[in-house]
């Protein structure tokens, strides 16, 4: 028997080589990574030595960080064609990444034997040889100050190489980092500015100074050194993750949705552009693709505690689940947290019940922000008490001038945006907090992770978040009788309830504009409002609304406090889907505190979300004459507005079911009479709270903090109580 063989010629070959390189190309612009390294591997197997396969492992070890790989491909590449000056460049940058600058000198002296030339060429010969660069020694020793947290001495010594080598980006790129974990905002943008300015290729300087623009608010600048990075490696996740959270923090939600897409298409295993696209869907309303996304972060990397938060926000915005469910995936959180990071180490603060105590604030939100209408009323009366020393840790890097006024009601005051949760946590025990208290729940710029290590003997939260932390170590939560009637509540939460003997007061805004009549009497027609975040406005919270403004066709609808860069598009669809045309709505932007009331002029009744109903906005609505109508929900976070309703005498707004939140809605174009009538009363109702009642909720608090204090240093685990204040005395200060 004869056998035939056949071999594949050396064109067949290749052509089968070039296909590949063309089809791997083509996974790399697609963001699939890994077939493209398949098909690379491939070329090699058919063509050992070929440069181009060997050039395209190169860029994809470098954008996976893997350094070494690398450099070794970069030789065999520039080794199989010396004449290509992208392999030299590919060299070159690839050896800078790693800091090998006295290996990158040599080469650079061989290339330019070999006729290399080039402005890219140029810019590199400048950051290594005018007036010189540091040698590798220099920046390992440097670096490793930084990374084992010698945070001033890393600072002298990049400041030190700023020095020798003014035209080398190491030691501005090193000053840069170090000063933004320092907490200098400014000096890190000038320095790793600095670094970009010297280092332009360098992607990683790149993004570092993109979000620290984010971080400082000066977004048109973050935008345009994100677009230069994504320039470089268009098809990098990392930097169309980028571009997308500084898109997202700009309030452009569509455009940061398609970054935050193509971020994932070029990398489904990137973590952080996962959790950019939850983040943004979350904004967009769109809650139950919101969860999905975070809970896919969450299989890619289940210590993201971050995530895990935003995720227990969102559930808790989102129709149909059940209470004991949201109670159970906070406890999960909490039970998950603290199990990582393992029992908190003892504190050494002393054991006296009457002694002056440490009490220390943690929230991103002391600023300009609806947390602080509560909290300063009760923070500028317990000031300079002689039985409390106030600190503040502010976890948001803005400030102004609301921040301004706040600091003078403290003892203490630290901007802690920059310190990671271990340097907070010090922080926090050197200063020796007695009781440590959140406002800021699972909302924005919160420390639950710190709060899960607890740093101080006592833990509380309050104000900013209308449901538990799920933390076993958050001891308290500051509620009152009201909101939360004792024993209602109580397996909902991992803390224990502190009932408040009065409620934290409403503070109105002193320059807000003057109440008018209903708009009815002049339009001839009904408006609806919606000042509430538009992360509340769910599809389903649409289809709610539409009935109404079906039932009424020459109804109108406001929707306000809308991201800069739009996002009502999305709202404008649902709408369509639900018969409701877009001349009946109008949108308007977030504006300043004056402006935002204004607008309250121009509807008759508020529209509230479910099941996360309204807190501020509808007090704010009350001030200026508009009543929310609201569904009573079954969680603290679903019964804010009724709650806020039938404390100023308007129970009727607070309906039982939707059905009935409906039929209510469409009553109101015949209650001209009765929406004149409460409009012109209710400022006065709702007159500011006098000086004694302020008093009177502050020392209800500091009576709060101090028996919690006698109950932890007589050695009793914390447990649910009420406070109550002495009848006709203020109670007792120290």
């Amino acid at each position: 028997m004869h056998h035939s063989t056949s071999t594949a010629s050396g064109d067949d070959i290749q052509q089968l080589a070039r296909d590949a390189m063309h089809s791997a190309q083509g996974d790399i612009e697609s963001g699939r990574f890994a077939q493209a390294a398949a098909l690379y591997e491939g070329v090699l197997t058919l063509l050992p030595g070929h440069g181009g396969a060997h050039a395209g492992l190169a860029l994809l070890a470098r954008q996976a960080g893997r350094l070494p790989d690398a450099i070794a491909h970069c030789a065999q590449a520039l080794q199989a064609d010396p004449a290509r000056e992208d392999y030299w460049i590919a060299y070159l940058e690839a050896l800078m990444e790693a800091r090998q600058f006295d290996t990158a000198r040599e080469l650079l002296a061989l290339g330019r034997q070999h006729g290399l030339q080039g402005a890219a060429v140029d810019a590199i010969a400048q950051q290594l040889t005018a007036p010189g660069a540091p040698s590798e020694q220099e920046t390992d020793a440097a670096t490793s100050l930084f990374t084992t947290g010698h945070l001033e001495a890393a600072a002298q010594a990049a400041r030190l190489l700023c020095e020798r080598f003014p035209r080398h980006p190491f030691g501005f790129k090193l000053l840069g980092a170090v000063r933004h974990l320092q907490g200098e905002l400014r000096g890190a943008i000038e320095a790793m500015a600095a670094a970009a300015l010297l280092g332009p290729v360098d992607t990683e300087t790149l993004g570092n100074l993109g979000q620290l623009l984010k971080h400082a608010g000066r977004l048109e600048e973050a935008e345009q050194v994100a677009r230069r990075d994504l320039s470089l490696r268009p098809g990098s996740a990392g930097a169309h993750n980028n571009l997308a959270v500084v898109l997202a923090e700009a309030g452009r939600l569509e455009e940061a949705h398609a970054s935050a897409a193509q971020a994932v298409a070029c990398d489904p295993q990137h973590v952080e552009a996962r959790n950019s696209l939850a983040v943004v869907l979350a904004r967009q309303g769109r809650a139950r693709d919101a969860v999905a996304a975070y809970r896919t972060v969450l299989r890619l990397d289940p210590a993201h505690a971050d995530a895990y938060s935003n995720l227990l926000f969102c559930l808790s915005q989102m129709e149909g689940i059940a209470p004991a469910d949201l109670f159970e995936e906070h406890r999960r959180y909490g039970e998950e947290l603290t199990r990582r990071l393992g029992p908190p180490q003892p504190w050494p603060n002393s054991r006296d019940p009457e002694r002056v105590l440490r009490v220390g604030f943690v929230s991103g939100d002391l600023r300009h922000h609806a947390v602080v209408s509560f909290l300063e009323p009760v923070l500028s009366r317990l000031a300079g008490r002689p039985g409390l020393r106030l600190h503040a840790y502010h976890t948001n890097v803005h400030e102004d001038a609301t921040s301004a006024r706040l600091r003078g009601y403290m003892a203490v005051w630290h901007n802690v945006a920059a310190l990671d949760d271990a340097a907070l946590e010090n922080l926090v025990r050197r200063e020796g907090i007695d009781i440590l208290v959140d406002l800021s729940g699972h909302t924005a710029h919160n420390r639950m992770r710190v709060f899960a290590r607890k740093p101080a003997p006592l833990q509380a939260t309050w104000i900013g978040y209308p449901f538990s932390t799920g933390l076993p170590t958050m001891d308290y939560y500051f509620t009152d009788r009201v909101s939360m009637p004792p024993g209602e509540y109580d397996h909902l939460f991992t803390e224990k309830l502190l009932h408040l003997p009065v409620t934290a007061p409403f503070q109105p805004a002193a320059d807000a504009p003057d109440v008018v009549p209903p708009p009815m009497a002049t339009n001839g027609y009904l408006t609806f409002g919606s000042f509430n975040r538009l992360s509340k406005i769910s599809r389903t919270v649409i289809a709610v609304w539409s009935r109404i403004l079906r039932g009424i066709p020459d109804a109108r609808l406001v929707v306000a406090g809308m991201p800069e860069g739009g996002g009502h598009q999305e709202l404008l669809g649902w709408l369509a889907e639900e018969g409701i045309a877009a001349e009946r709505v109008r949108f308007y932007p977030r504006t300043g505190m004056r402006d935002y009331l204004a607008l309250h002029n121009e509807v008759d009744v508020n529209l509230d979300t479910f099941p996360y109903s309204g807190g501020t906005t509808t007090l704010h609505a009350l001030w200026m004459g508009v009543p929310t109508l609201t569904v009573e929900g079954d969680t603290p976070a679903g019964r804010q507005s009724a709650t806020i309703l039938r404390q100023n005498g308007l129970p009727q707004y607070a309906a039982p079911n939707l059905d009935e939140f409906v039929e209510r809605g469409l009553s109101f174009p015949g209650r001209l009479a009765g929406l004149t009538n409460m409009r012109a009363k209710m400022r006065a109702h709702m007159a500011r709270p006098t000086e004694d009642a302020m008093r009177r909720v502050a020392d209800g608090v500091e009576l709060a903090l101090r028996a919690m204090w006698r109950r932890w240093c007589a050695g009793l685990p914390a447990d649910s109580f009420a406070v109550t204040l002495p009848p006709t005395q203020p109670a007792a200060q120290g």
